[in-house]
């Protein structure tokens, strides 16, 4: 059963890519305010960094793999959403409403692309 119909995998595609964006965008925003403000905790600030940007090259393959309609693509995209509804959960105890709702709606429709994104396995007989 596929639930968003045959474009399943461009639509698995487009949502993952934009995570992507997300994230790199992120990396890039704490690399600018890093080399602009006094940080005391350099090396954790630096490791994030590094932690985004591995993510966002990471969610970027997997929206290729959408498209390509490979295998791989899944797993990323599926525990990267998973932790993103776990933070958007956070977000919510945290009186962080909106933010954590809006985050929480975005990886659960990216989650269930992603899940709905299965190739087709031949059958040989």
């Amino acid at each position: 059963m596929k639930l968003f119909g045959s474009k399943v995998y461009l639509i698995a595609s487009y949502l993952v890519r934009i995570e992507a964006l997300f994230l790199a965008a992120l990396a890039i925003y704490l690399s600018i305010r890093t080399a602009t403000s006094d940080v005391e905790e350099l090396d954790a600030i630096l490791a994030e960094i590094v932690l985004l940007s591995l993510a966002s090259a990471g969610l970027f393959l997997a929206g290729r793999g959408f498209l390509a309609r490979r295998n791989y693509a899944r797993a990323p995209a599926v525990l990267a959403n998973l932790i993103a509804l776990g933070v958007a959960y956070y977000m919510i105890d945290g009186e962080r409403d909106l933010l954590g709702i809006g985050l929480g709606s975005y990886a659960l429709i990216t989650l269930l692309a992603a899940l709905s994104a299965i190739p087709h396995q031949g059958t040989t007989s």
